[in-house]
């Protein structure tokens, strides 16, 4: 993978944060984190975004704010950004069912105790229940 620009990996690990700090529980919130941090469609479309950012500041800077395209590159950070957002939703989706499915695993291997798992557990099944179109879309509706 080539370099990313600072601007991207500080979106990705804003994501991660972010979305983490929304959990409870220790084995979900870790979960979530360490997903949106590895998530390589995440990190393509932050890339893509940063990306667009600095096309749209150079173009501005050579030709001012209202030059023929600056606000189509805005709108395509725009555009780009939302679904990086909804990819980061994806992501937390598929970290929740991961949760559900897996979770008992986690006890058995000694890694979380079963009820810091029961508790993430019900807080995945809590999340999903209210986000039916995220976890639609990665198809992880059947954990519920």
């Amino acid at each position: 993978m080539s370099r990313r620009s600072v601007s991207s990996a500080k979106k990705q690990d804003d994501f991660a944060t972010r979305f983490a700090e929304d959990f409870e529980t220790d084995a979900l919130a870790d979960r979530i984190a360490d997903d949106l941090g590895a998530d390589d469609q995440l990190a393509r479309l932050c890339d893509a975004a940063a990306s667009a950012s600095a096309a749209g500041e150079l173009r501005a800077s050579y030709h001012g704010e209202d030059a023929d395209h600056v606000e189509d590159v805005k709108e395509a950070w725009g555009i780009l950004s939302h679904v990086a957002r909804q990819r980061a939703l994806e992501v937390v989706a598929e970290a929740c069912a991961r949760t559900i499915d897996e979770g008992d695993e986690w006890v058995e291997a000694g890694h979380r105790d079963a009820d810091s798992v029961r508790e993430a557990k019900f807080e995945a099944r809590t999340w999903l229940q209210y986000h039916t179109n995220e976890a639609a879309r990665v198809g992880v509706l059947e954990v519920l």
